[in-house]
């Protein structure tokens, strides 16, 4: 995948410790509970209202996942919002 460009003002922002925390986070909720479920990507991705490539982003930690991301998670996963940045034991 190509190297995205960033304003350099903000770059150093997206190899903060709390900005990885919370996307490695993110990242490990979304595919707990998407196995949990018994989804494939793919059937995640579509209740999610998002491409699979999108979707494989958020589960990958590799996706600056905006709020309206956030909102289609929530919605598609059928979970709270807390549930997808929770400490995970």
């Amino acid at each position: 995948m190509a190297e995205r460009h960033r304003k350099a003002e903000r770059a150093r922002l997206y190899e903060s410790p709390v900005y990885k925390d919370l996307q490695m986070r993110l990242a490990a909720n979304v595919r707990r509970i998407r196995t949990g479920k018994g989804w494939t990507q793919e059937e995640a991705a579509h209740r999610c209202s998002m491409p699979l490539r999108l979707y494989q982003g958020v589960e990958g930690g590799t996706a600056n996942t905006t709020l309206v991301t956030i909102a289609r998670l929530v919605e598609g996963l059928e979970v709270d919002a807390a549930d997808l940045l929770a400490l995970i034991d």
